[in-house]
């Protein structure tokens, strides 16, 4: 502590030890300091106070100083990392430290289990829609997303079993078709899909997340197109579809199917009275349940009644059949998606955030919701990936379990890349104290040359 005063206010402990006043120019010339055993203090006005000594007459030391830091962090980790106020007071009771606040702030924003305890993702702005969003003139349900929901308990006989819902989306016009599956099997999801395909027609491009029964799917239904190319040929090439997956732990991008299975369970809390009704009743709700859903507006409800009626999923959902048929119609409908409905997917629903892209070798933590902030993984970038914007969306992270994939929403940057080039998750603490012994050494040695130098000019007089 000594050292550290001597470092930080030489030249007053000359001043004092040689019985001069502090110069009006210096930081402690309003503390009024004293000398005390060698340690420099607050000639403080409470003498007759009932109150230890050290609160009587604080010890000064300047903030900014390592081992000045060193006591603010000894102080904050005693506090159980408690909130800046309460370390504050603590410190108060016994130093005064020239800019004690903005040390307490600087100690605890370092601090290796508050920056894992507080910080957050910072994630680029939200991005653009991709194209299935946005691609008109096409049969609905061509650009789609699913995704299971459940489960609902159904009366059989005597018995009660499990069975799951599986919605399709149409991306571009938003409508949706349920399908009840028996469970979350493989085959069980191919069937549901097959009969949805047999109803809808089958989708170019299916969006979906990672469970496990659509990743089997995926498998299942690409090495059945290699069976049935070489009979079906320029059929099997028509119904060919591409199955997209988003990263894990990512529902924000699959926000298209998560807000319409809400929707889905708010009509079955409505109409589903039975804890466990028949199958038959059950796929009955279903139906009236995606009826409704599709009956919702997509535009402004106009209450004039020379406007034509808001446009709907339902206004799009028609028969294949019925779909060459009533081409002219469909076109028109088109129309009014595109001058009505697209519209509103223009604003992005917030300022363009300029922040710090995600970059190799950033030391991190994975954000698990279903774990402790203290016991989130830690790791290091190794791979980013770019969204169609050119945004860092998307990196795989090297932990001590394996390597993830996961998107920058879930990613906390506990130390850049910069910083990680010098010291590792499990030296960070040490090479910051290493640091400040260095600093504190470097300056004792510009102090005692100072000294010196003095006294040569002394003796030269």
């Amino acid at each position: 502590m000594q050292q550290a005063q001597r470092e930080s206010f030489g030249e007053e402990l000359q001043q004092l030890k040689s019985s001069q006043p502090v110069q009006r120019t210096s930081r402690l010339f309003k503390l009024d300091p004293v000398l005390e055993d060698g340690v420099l203090r607050v000639r403080g006005r409470i003498g007759a106070a009932t109150v230890p000594d050290d609160a009587k007459r604080p010890v000064i030391l300047d903030g900014r100083h390592p081992v000045t830091k060193l006591i603010v962090l000894q102080e904050h980790c005693a506090a159980g990392h408690a909130n800046r106020e309460r370390v504050t007071n603590d410190l108060r009771q016994k130093y005064w430290i020239i800019h004690l606040r903005p040390t307490v702030r600087t100690v605890e924003r370092d601090c290796a289990l508050c920056k894992v305890r507080r910080t957050k993702p910072q994630p680029p702005a939200t991005g653009d829609l991709p194209r299935a969003r946005l691609d008109p003139y096409h049969r609905p349900f061509s650009n789609c997303g699913v995704d299971y929901f459940g489960p609902m308990i159904v009366k059989i006989g005597r018995r009660r079993e499990k069975r799951w819902g599986a919605l399709f989306t149409c991306l571009t016009t938003r409508a949706i078709h349920l399908e009840l599956a028996a469970s979350l099997s493989t085959d069980s999801a191919i069937m549901a899909l097959r009969r949805m395909a047999a109803r809808r027609g089958w989708p170019k491009i299916m969006y979906s997340d990672n469970a496990t029964n659509f990743r089997g799917a995926d498998e299942d239904l690409r090495a059945a197109y290699k069976e049935w190319q070489p009979e079906l040929r320029n059929v099997g090439l028509l119904h060919r579809m591409e199955w997209r997956f988003i990263p894990p732990g990512a529902p924000n991008q699959g926000g298209a199917w998560e807000r319409l299975v809400r929707s889905v369970k708010t009509a079955l809390t409505v109409t589903l009275k039975e804890k466990a009704p028949s199958e038959e009743t059950l796929r009955t709700l279903l139906a009236e349940a995606e009826h409704s859903v599709n009956s919702r507006p997509l535009t402004h409800v106009s209450v004039d009644p020379r406007d034509p009626e808001a446009l709907t999923p339902n206004h799009f959902y028609v028969d294949r059949r019925a779909w060459r048929a009533a081409q002219a119609l469909a076109d028109n409908f088109w129309r009014r998606w595109i001058a009505e409905y697209l519209p509103t997917l223009v604003p992005r629903g917030e300022s363009t955030r300029r922040v710090r892209p995600l970059r190799v070798n950033d030391v991190v933590a994975i954000a698990d919701q279903q774990l402790p902030r203290n016991v989130w993984p830690l790791g290091i970038v190794q791979r980013t990936f770019e969204g169609p914007d050119g945004a860092i969306r998307v990196a795989e992270v090297k932990t001590k379990s394996g390597v993830f994939r996961r998107p920058v929403t879930k990613i906390v940057v506990l130390h850049p890349e910069e910083e990680a080039a010098r010291a590792t998750p499990g030296r960070m603490l040490a090479t910051r104290r290493l640091r400040g012994r260095r600093d504190t050494e470097a300056r004792r040695r510009r102090c005692l040359r100072s000294d010196v130098t003095g006294r040569r000019t002394q003796q030269g007089d």
